[in-house]
């Protein structure tokens, strides 16, 4: 049996792409699946026949020497025959595995990283300022497959190697199935529910969503928003909550923190519409494939979208929802005013969305394609 060992930095190992997707189709498939993640405390278990390895990460600088010899340490132990690393620091431990122990390794890349660069902190400015323009595009060369989360990101890759295979982070059926939760859907029966998934950043539209919220409720006060997931820093954090409270809107917003990605289905049953408001910043712009707009669709829900080119033109084609400019507050308030006032048009996009995904955009699909490129690697 091929031993596949999974590593991960800035992941959980149960993040929805490397275990809901990735790690299970390769389990059904017959392979033998470690996956090392980031966690709060370390941690030894086993899920669904998939061994788990969680390692502390701090953010220091200094312990991320620490953190790589802790990874490399787990995946020496492990003695796969094929490792995949999903950020640039465990492609450093892939590196010494591929180089001093003839393992084959797939790098698995999730944003455009460069695009991030201005976003990150000093330490891990430099970090990646060092791993993208230095070691990234030499030692990419020598990567035995690159999966990318979309054809964006793999432009970049492809001028380092050939064997880039796009593979989206489609959702999958197995997850995302109605939840036939009563109870949540009672909860918020008499409300016209809006809701939100991710990280909450204010280049992802968390603020104008609010502030337009607010907006629509002064004429439609039972409008509610949900907003799952957790805040990027403390200061955006601070500025959103004291909106809400200043301007009494705590029965209009619920921030409901991190979700775990099995109950999120359960939230999206109760809700009539999903929002991804995300800025036209310059990563967005080139890679605007967000698992949220996926997971919305395939509940069958109507979305609110930010008329970004990649996003725009799925929504336009499929007709799912209504396209805003996410920095605009009136034009997203009017978007929300628009589907309360037309439900059954709204019902009808979100019957759009879900028989897209079901015919194109979900995890069954790029399933095939991972299994294929591994396939080749044996």
């Amino acid at each position: 049996m091929t031993k596949v060992c999974m590593i991960t930095t800035n992941h959980s190992p149960f993040d929805s792409r490397v275990f809901y997707k990735e790690a299970k189709s390769l389990k059904k498939a017959g392979y033998d699946i470690t996956v090392i993640g980031h966690t709060n405390s370390k941690l030894e278990k086993e899920v669904d026949d998939i061994k788990i390895v969680g390692i502390e990460k701090k953010v220091e600088i200094k312990s991320y020497l620490s953190l790589l010899e802790k990874l490399l340490k787990e995946a020496l132990k492990i003695n796969a025959d094929i490792y995949h690393c999903h950020e640039p620091e465990s492609f450093l431990v892939a590196i010494y595995l591929k180089i001093f122990k003839r393992k084959k390794i797939v790098y698995d890349v999730h944003e455009y990283y460069i695009d991030v660069l201005p976003l990150s902190s000093l330490q891990r400015k430099l970090f990646l300022g060092f791993m993208l323009y230095l070691v990234e595009p030499l030692f990419c060369r020598y990567t035995d497959a690159i999966i990318t989360a979309d054809e964006g990101i793999a432009k970049r890759y492809k001028k380092f190697n050939k064997k880039v295979y796009p593979i989206f982070n489609f959702p999958s059926f197995e997850v995302f199935k109605p939840s036939n939760n009563q109870d949540m859907k009672m909860k918020y029966k008499d409300y016209f529910v809006i809701m939100y998934v991710g990280g909450m950043s204010e280049e992802r539209g968390i603020l104008e969503l609010i502030k337009a919220v607010h907006k629509v409720s002064r004429t439609y006060p039972l409008v509610k928003l949900l907003l799952l997931g957790n805040f990027g820093t403390q200061d955006f954090e601070e500025r959103c909550i004291e909106y809400v409270r200043s301007n009494d809107l705590t029965e209009s917003v619920e921030f409901l923190g991190f979700v775990p990605h099995t109950e999120i289905p359960k939230y999206t049953d109760a809700a009539d519409v999903g929002a991804v408001l995300l800025h036209p910043t310059t990563q967005f712009m080139k890679t605007a494939y967000p698992i949220k707009l996926f997971e919305y669709m395939i509940c069958g829900k109507t979305v609110i979208a930010s008329n970004l080119p990649a996003m725009g033109k799925i929504v336009k084609e499929v007709e799912c929802g209504v396209l805003v400019n996410p920095t605009d507050i009136d034009e997203i308030a009017e978007a929300i005013i628009y589907l309360i006032k037309h439900q059954e048009e709204a019902k009808k996009m979100g019957e759009n969305g879900r028989r897209a995904v079901e015919e194109k955009y979900n995890w069954d699909k790029m399933e095939e394609k991972l299994l294929k490129l591994y396939r080749r690697l044996k």
